[in-house]
């Protein structure tokens, strides 16, 4: 016989997908991206549907922090904490994940725009790795898109820290890198998809590169004025080429 916990999860079951379809396993996504990140907390957890349920770090910032940006002194990184969710369903990776708590770590990631009722927390982790310590083989030696601002243009010797598409009906490419040299982070956008992409691609890597930031005066639809134009793993970023749109030499 069924016993009383599957009788409420059946109950339940039924009585969402009859009203809202789809909100099992998540009701839309709000951001999907990739972080480095190191998992503190790890655990099950359920009593009508069973997941796996952490807390993980990750380098943020503090908007409200006085500083110049004109200076490049924002922002002092801050360690922030985030709640997390695994799907049973993903042995593989929750057994990756119970194997190297504490280790810093790439997570691919998705961030629901309502929480899923069979998950406590409304970003879920999909994969992870260890970050290689060589360049990834498919980069090149650089990737240079069309600067979006006048404001400012500039090279930052570091790297991307978080990168994801977000947003609801108008998506844009937000994240944070970090500057290697003054121990800063800072949000950026990206106008790119071509350079969102290598962008992601370049976190498989702890190594750092030089990274072209073009400063505009308005936001626009996106979140920062900050757009990354410039990759660059053997040169500063922002000299000048004969051509744009270049992926490797």
């Amino acid at each position: 016989m069924m016993n009383i916990k599957n009788q409420f999860k059946a109950m339940i079951l039924l009585l969402s997908v009859s009203l809202f379809p789809g909100s099992i396993f998540a009701f839309g996504t709000y951001a999907k991206g990739s972080v480095v990140a190191k998992i503190i907390q790890f655990e099950s957890r359920g009593i009508l549907f069973d997941s796996y349920e952490g807390v993980l770090e990750i380098t943020g910032l503090d908007k409200d922090e006085k500083c110049d940006e004109a200076k490049d002194e924002c922002f002092t990184p801050v360690t922030q904490k985030m709640d997390f969710s695994v799907r049973p369903e993903n042995a593989d990776l929750v057994n990756y994940l119970q194997k190297n708590l504490n280790q810093e770590l790439l997570l691919q990631y998705r961030v629901h725009r309502i929480k899923a009722i069979a998950l406590s927390s409304d970003m879920e982790i999909l994969s992870a790795a260890k970050q290689e310590a060589s360049v990834p083989a498919e980069q090149g030696d650089k990737l240079i898109v069309a600067k979006s601002g006048s404001k400012r243009n500039f090279s930052v010797s570091g790297k991307v820290l978080q990168l994801d598409y977000q947003g609801t009906f108008i998506g844009t490419y937000e994240g944070l890198y970090v500057d290697a040299i003054r121990g800063k982070v800072h949000p950026f956008s990206v106008t790119s998809e071509q350079m969102a992409k290598y962008a992601q691609v370049s976190m498989k890597s702890s190594t750092k590169y030089n990274m072209g930031i073009s400063v505009a005066y308005a936001t626009g639809f996106r979140k920062s004025n900050y757009d990354l134009f410039e990759i660059n793993y053997k040169e500063p970023a922002g000299g000048v080429h004969t051509s744009m749109n270049e992926p490797s030499e």
